[in-house]
């Protein structure tokens, strides 16, 4: 019982140490860092994304979807500026992202309802939230 206590404590203390002066922990932090660079592919390296119910990590990842969207659409009109056939390339990938956010904005729907299941979304998408 008593090793079992100090077992928390000291993992509390551990906690409490990562944590920042905002109180987010280190750890919540890269996982934030990653999120608003967009980095998706990325999210499940993270002990935090892992640890998220399934909603969590549907928001999460819908968020750095976004956010991966934002930047290239700002890069694709730049370089439509200067040369507009080499915005094919970005155009494509614009495009597999705005089905991402679709299809994340619809398995929060399905989430919410307990309706979604692995049948009903692309196999890469499931492996993103699963």
């Amino acid at each position: 019982m008593d090793k079992e206590r100090s077992k928390e404590a000291e993992s509390r203390e551990s906690e409490e140490a990562e944590r920042d002066e905002g109180g987010y922990s280190e750890k919540q932090t890269d996982l934030d860092v990653e999120i608003k660079a967009g980095e998706y592919q990325n999210l499940r390296r993270f002990k935090r994304f892992n640890q998220r119910s399934r909603q969590g990590k549907i928001i999460a990842m819908h968020q750095a979807v976004s956010n991966r969207l934002y930047q290239l659409t700002s890069m694709y009109y730049q370089l439509v500026g200067k040369s507009p056939k080499q915005g094919e390339k970005l155009l494509l990938e614009l495009k597999k992202l705005r089905l991402m956010q679709d299809y994340l904005l619809q398995c929060l729907v399905w989430e919410e309802k307990g309706e979604l299941m692995q049948t009903s979304v692309p196999p890469e998408i499931w492996k993103l939230i699963s």
